[in-house]
Order: C-alpha cells, then structure tokens, then sequence
C-alpha cells in the first residue's frame, strides 16, 4: 500500500489548483537550495541575486508544466542550472576579454567562499574544501555546485544527473573529474597556508599575483606532489564528501529574501502577483519580477534566518577539537514541509537565546535542515534523578551522580557527550503526551537548538498496547509543537518518530501507523517484528532495539555495551570494551541508514554508554564514547 503523496507533490497539486499559500510554501522552501547552487556555480558574487530571481520566476510561471508532481526537486535544478549555463554563456559574449578574465578569479573576501565559510561556522578542513573551490573554472563550479549539495544530503544523484543533462554514468564521470580538480585545490591551499611556507614554493610562486585560477591551481599543485616537505602536508586529508555530510545550506540574504517575498500581503491566487524591482540595475536596465506576494511571517523569518551547521558530531582526525555549531534562530529548510506545516500561520517554536539584539518584527521559523544518511543516534531517557534517587537502581553509578535532566549543564554536557562520540541525534523515550518525558523535552529542544544536535522520539506506548488510529494521529500531531522546530531530527523533509513494539505486534500495527501518518506526514521508523518485511504496509524505516548486535539489511543496525538488569543478581550480557568495538566497526561498515547505540543512558537496565565510574576514561567521556568516537572517527559519514 503506497505511503501516499510526498509533502513536495502535495504542495506541487496545491500550487497548480490556485492555493498562494502552497505557493508560497514552494518557493520559500527551495530558494535557499537555488541561492546555494547559484552561488557555487557563479563566479560573480554580485549577479548571483539576479540568476536566483530568474530561476524563481521561471519556477513560477511553468509550474502547471510540470507534468509529475513527485520530480519538482529535480525539475527546479535542472531550470537553476540552465539559467547559470545561460548567464555565463551571456557572459562569454558581451563582456570584453579582459574584463572576463578578471572577473573570473574570485574576490577572495567578498565572494561566496566566504559566506559560506562564515555562515556555517566552518573550520579546519572544511574550511579548506570551501576555500579550494576558489581555484575551479567555470566548468567544474556548475558540477561542484551540484555535487557540493548531494554530497550534503540536500540533492540526489537523479537530481544531479538530470541537471546536468547526462546519464548516472556520464555524471558518475563528470563528478569524478571535478571531484580530482577539488582534491589538488586543496592540496594548494593546504600548502599555502602551511606556516612557514616552503621556500621552494615561494620560489615557484614568484609570478603569481595572488588571485586563485586553473593555470596556478596546476603549476602549484604539481610542485606540491614533487615536494617532500609540501606532499607531506597532505597525509591526513579526509576526503571532501565526508566532510560535506549534513552540510547546511549557506542562509539566503535579507535583500534578495525581501525582493522575492514582498512584505505586507498575503496572495490571493496564483494569478495574483506583485510587480516590482530587481534589487539592482543590471546592465543599465531596471528588471522587473513577477512573483506571488509572501506573508509578513515569511519576511520576518528571513530577517532572523541563521544557518546552523548540518552537525555530524564527528571529529576528524585533523580536528583539534570538537566544533560547536552556531546559535541557530532560524534554519533553512532543505524541502517543503507538509501542508499542515507550511502555511504561513503555523505557530514557532520557541526561539533558541542567541547573542544578538532582539528584533522588533522577527520571529523565529518552524523550518528544518534534513540530516542525510546514514544517521547516528542514541536511545536516550529522561529518566533522571528520579530512577537514580533509590539504592538499587542500576548496577552502575554515572561518572556525573545522580544527574538532573531538568538541569541544563546537564543536557548540555549529555549533547557533547553524544557528539564527541559521533552522534548526531537522540532518540528521547516519550510517553504520551504531559508524561514526565513530554514535559522534558522543551530543554532537550533549546539545548540541541544551540549546539547543533537533533532529537527524535520513542513512542513508547505502542509497547504496552495497542494505540488507535486516532490516538497516534493525535499524538503525532501533538509532537508538532516539538517536531516542527530545527532540532527535530529530520529525513527528507519528515520529522522522525522511532516506535517501540512489543512480542505480539505484527502488520496490524504498520497499518495503524500507516494510517495515522496519512494525516501527519512524518518519518516513521517501527520497531521489527517477525515477517515485517511482507506486510502490505511498510513504514519508511525499520529499526531493532535489542541487547546485542543487530543488523536488518536495509534499514538499521545497532550496537550495545551490554545488559544487566537493576533487579537481576548477574548481567545478561556481559560489558566487553573489544566486543563493543567489534560490533561499532560491524555497524559502520554496514552502511546501514540508521546506525543506532542501546542505549546512551538507560541506567536501570545497564545498557549505558554514558560515562560512569566502572569505565571512567582519561578523556571524560568514559571508554564507551571513546570507542564512538574512534571508530566513526575512522568510519565517517
């Protein structure tokens, strides 16, 4: 049984029929992804506003020819990447030589390099990577500017592929080139910056004025692979796309927000539009766009948009320590939210505390950044003080005590804990709604929100019962208010829900949930079961939770420190540190989507990999999140 629309082609439908509001949604979700690509094809920091509005109008004005709704992601790529060929085709012929050619070395503080840099708050060989790409032509900026986002998580290779005109092959070759031109970039860049600098590199550098191109991106790197003291610069370099996973988008300027989205007016039909200016002059002649009228809501979220880093959580081997992304207000979605969130009037969540000063008329979005596979993440329960305040409660005592999750030096230290080891989310065991685990999750939320950490829920109650369809439909709409905000773990535009299951659950429950998600439109991932894979209903994930091992081939695998229960007299499954590491290494290299911990902290069965005084470690992070940290260090993303 299909699944049902995807929120993309549902807003596609809403938009053609004459809705302004899936309109608006349409356009509001996929201009961050436009700017990105434009901004990495283009070598002209200053024309890339004007590309960006083209490819927004166009998207506008052929929407009803697009015949399947399902491909629109692929569809407005393929138009973005037509408009930055034709612009620099335009280019080529009306600008003198000379102009061109100076043109074509990007500024080095002002160009999209930096924005980026800036904006995600890259550093190390992030930084690099986004530094090397000053030194491409055109040619390979319009596929990196592609590869750049798949590599991300933000396109897919048909997306790709069809962008470029080409078939999975042709691009798989195309990619591969540019990916080679990047990775002797870098090699430059990493020798340039090398302090001091090679004198034998000073020497060959003698001629060059200092602005990154082809020609100098070549003669260096060849004196780079011939040099012993500048090839040894090179020995840890991680390779580029697993540095790019979870990558955010670089947030669209207020300017070029405001020109797309008129403030003061909601559009009334799809025909309805607003006539105004470019934000500029371009060659002398003022353009004129016509786009649909956004709500003041929609220009108030630009006002206060902040990217915050895709966070992997893994520290690389370059790394000297882990890096903290940016205080988020805001974070661009990376695909249109289904039509129950992306309506203009959709309530926002609670604003994260940043430094900046408070504004008068902004607020804070509803808006996501999807998490590509595979996804890292850790059971987690909120559990405490209360089932740590008794003797008897677990066989272990956590390094920290007995902690209070209501505390927010606790989440805190809890969310660094989970990234030093290589996680980006946790999966918080939720029981219903004003349970003590609902009421705990507004400070998980603001913390995660701050450091770059995602949450996901474990619908605990589907254990214990059998939830109707109108109880999980309200419960999945009532975790909106959570689900809706960035630091919700989402996949593919959907806020993730794991669900928990018990002996005698069977395909009667993924038809339930099938049928509650048709309303709430999130990424559901069920708890296995006996013949899971032939039911007529199938969730979008599976997942097992167990005390040892496991890999469902497709779908998860899972790795766990051990078990022994508050109330049993022996361990179930004994702790064994080189076992774990077995099983971690197992799970990496299974490439499986989700790569899961039982548990990071369920102290009462004795499944925790949290620090505690029985494996206290020198780093602080006990020798279970050692072991994380190590292993996915040496098998990332």
């Amino acid at each position: 049984m299909s699944a049902g629309p995807t929120p993309d082609a549902t807003l596609v439908v809403a938009a053609r029929a004459g809705d302004p509001r899936a309109l608006d949604a349409l356009v509001g979700a996929y201009l961050p992804l436009v700017y990105n690509i434009v901004g990495r094809a283009l070598d002209a920091p200053a024309e890339v506003d004007d590309v960006v509005q083209d490819v927004m109008l166009q998207m506008v004005r052929d929407l009803r020819q697009l015949r399947e709704p399902e491909s629109f992601r692929s569809w407005l790529v393929a138009i973005t990447m037509r408009q930055v060929r034709g612009h620099w085709k335009q280019r080529r012929t009306t600008q003198p030589p000379t102009e061109l050619e100076h043109e074509s070395v990007a500024d080095p503080g002002a160009d999209f390099v930096d924005l980026t840099i800036a904006a995600l708050g890259l550093s190390d060989q992030r930084r690099e990577v986004a530094q090397a790409t000053r030194w491409l032509e055109a040619e390979d900026r319009h596929v990196l500017a592609l590869w750049w986002l798949e590599a991300a998580g933000q396109l897919t290779r048909a997306d790709l592929s069809a962008a470029l005109k080409s078939s999975p092959a042709q691009a798989a070759v195309l990619v591969h080139r540019t990916k080679t031109r990047l990775g002797a970039a870098r090699m430059v860049v990493r020798a340039l910056m090398a302090s001091p600098r090679c004198a034998d590199l000073v020497e060959t550098c003698k001629r060059w004025d200092g602005r990154p191109n082809g020609l100098w991106r070549k003669r260096i790197a060849r004196h780079v692979r011939e040099c012993a003291t500048c090839s040894a610069l090179q020995m840890d370099m991680v390779p580029a796309e697993n540095l790019l996973v979870g990558l955010a988008l670089v947030p669209v300027p207020l300017v070029l927000h405001a020109a797309v989205f008129p403030s003061g007016a909601a559009a009334a039909t799809v025909a309805r539009v607003v006539r105004r200016p470019r934000i500029r002059p371009h060659h002398g002649v003022t353009h004129w766009t016509t786009l649909p009228a956004a709500t003041k809501a929609v220009v108030a979220v630009a006002a206060a948009v902040t990217l915050v880093a895709g966070a992997t959580g893994i520290k690389y081997a370059s790394d000297q320590h882990p890096t903290a992304a940016p205080t988020p207000s805001a974070v661009v979605t990376t695909s249109a939210a289904p039509p129950s969130t992306a309506a203009p009037t959709t309530a926002s969540p609670t604003p994260a505390k940043t430094s900046a000063k408070p504004s008068t008329t902004a607020t804070q979005a509803s808006t996501i950044v999807n998490t590509s596979f595979p996804v890292r993440a850790a059971f987690y329960y909120p559990w405490y003080p209360e089932n740590l305040s008794q003797p008897g409660d677990s066989h272990y005592t956590p390094s920290a005590g007995d902690y209070s999750v209501d505390s927010p030096a606790t989440v805190d230290r809890q969310i660094k804990d989970m990234q030093y080891g290589g996680l980006q989310a946790g999966i918080e065991s939720w029981w219903g709604q004003g349970t003590r685990e609902d009421k705990r999750l507004p400070l998980l939320m603001s913390e995660a929100a701050k450091l770059g950490f995602s949450w996901s829920a474990y619908y605990e109650k589907e254990g214990y019962g059998n939830p109707s369809v109108s109880e999980i439909t309200s419960d999945l709409i009532y975790l909106r208010k959570y689900s809706s905000q960035p630091a919700w773990l989402h996949i593919d535009g959907r806020p993730v829900i794991f669900v928990w299951a018990d002996g005698s659950d069977g395909c009667g429950m993924a038809t339930r949930w099938a049928e509650a998600n048709k309303t709430a439109h999130y990424y559901v991932v069920l708890k296995v079961f006996g013949g899971y894979t032939g039911c007529a209903d199938q969730p979008q994930g599976w997942h097992q939770y167990a005390d040892v091992a496991d890999i469902q081939r497709g779908y998860s695998a899972l790795a766990s420190p051990g078990f022994w229960k508050y109330d049993e007299p022996a361990p179930e499954v004994q702790r064994d540190p080189t076992r774990f590491r077995q099983d971690v290494v197992a799970m990496a290299e299974s490439k499986e989507p989700f790569q899961l911990i039982v548990s990071y902290n369920e102290w009462g069965e004795g499944t925790a990999v949290e620090s505690a005084t029985a494996w206290s470690s020198s780093s602080g992070h006990g020798v279970y999140m050692d072991i994380l940290h190590q292993v996915f260090a040496e098998y990332p993303r």
